[in-house]
């Protein structure tokens, strides 16, 4: 059925309104911006999902002309690599029939490729020291925080610990800047593909949808990146190091999805009750070798495949 032009152009400045709304408040209230400004992509991803692919082009090009006219060249910038870009390839890959996860990974490539393609332009272009500034914000946020400690009364020995610590770990993210950013782009993408269908199951109950998250499972070859990045970081290279650490830190965060989606089976299988769920998500949170142990699993459940276990012969 044709969609009569005025109902897709005025879905669409609906679509843009609520992505003004979600991204200038991400970039006008730094912290309690953040949760707005992760599901900026969401309002263009409905729309698209709802009206097809017009009504998302319109959404991300309105949003952008608004930013730029007024003279946020920045603002501008960081909406199209970190939501207008998923707006528009998320529900259009998926569109093509390519699934879920295939889009999300489809999307989330080809915007990661970008950023890097920018930056690395635009440092030959300019002679911007990327490594270096990211290292200079890291030392200028911790010597923030350590300030902040220091004048809740926390002094000498435990002053001076908790300092070299939060420096070995900046050195750690001045490191594996590159797999964090694309681990986030990931995180948003996902999370936007979730809320985009759970608001379009209410809203389209016509629209076709995705894969269970519960069979989600990566395959089996990419064992072998983990196994040959983490020979790699035996290596006297730094440079090698490096970029096999960013690539354990990317292959173990899908590997963590897997073992979740193993994890979630089993709760729902077995009707895990409510309070060890949450238990469960606090966990993960902040104990880091749940997620380790989770990120395990997915990876044995290439051998042990854990949601079909194999029937045995009596």
């Amino acid at each position: 059925m044709t969609v009569p032009g005025r109902e897709l152009l005025l879905d669409a400045t609906k679509g843009a309104v609520l992505t003004l709304a979600l991204f200038l408040a991400y970039v006008t209230f730094p912290l309690v911006g953040l949760v707005p400004g992760m599901i900026a992509p969401l309002p263009g991803i409905y729309y698209h999902l709802k009206r097809g692919s017009a009504a998302g082009i319109i959404t991300v090009v309105v949003t952008l002309l608004v930013l730029c006219a007024m003279n946020d060249l920045s603002a501008a910038l960081l909406y199209i690599l970190q939501c207008g870009v998923l707006s528009l390839l998320l529900p259009w890959f998926y569109h093509q029939g390519k699934g879920a996860a295939r889009a999300i990974t489809y999307a989330v490539s080809i915007n990661f490729v970008l950023m890097v393609m920018l930056t690395v332009g635009y440092a030959a272009w300019s002679g911007f020291d990327l490594q270096g500034n990211i290292l200079k914000g890291i030392e200028t946020s911790i010597n923030q925080a350590v300030a902040v400690y220091e004048k809740q009364g926390l002094k000498g020995e435990d002053l001076q610990t908790l300092t070299q610590g939060m420096h070995q770990a900046g050195a750690v993210i001045g490191r594996i800047f590159p797999s964090l950013l694309l681990v986030a782009l990931a995180s948003i993408a996902a999370l936007n593909m979730a809320l985009s269908f759970r608001i379009a199951g209410r809203f389209l109950p016509g629209l076709p949808q995705p894969e269970s998250f519960y069979t989600y499972r990566n395959p089996e070859a990419l064992v072998w990146v983990v196994i040959a990045a983490g020979f790699a970081m035996l290596l006297p290279y730094p440079d090698i190091t490096r970029i096999a650490l960013n690539l354990l830190i990317v292959t173990g965060f899908v590997y963590f999805l897997q073992g979740l989606a193993v994890t979630l089976a089993f709760f729902r299988k077995i009707a895990v009750p409510g309070l060890v769920r949450v238990i469960f998500w606090l966990f993960l949170a902040f104990q880091p070798y749940m997620v380790l142990a989770v990120a395990i699993i997915g990876i044995f459940d290439i051998w042990g495949d854990f949601r079909n276990p194999r029937e045995k012969n009596l």
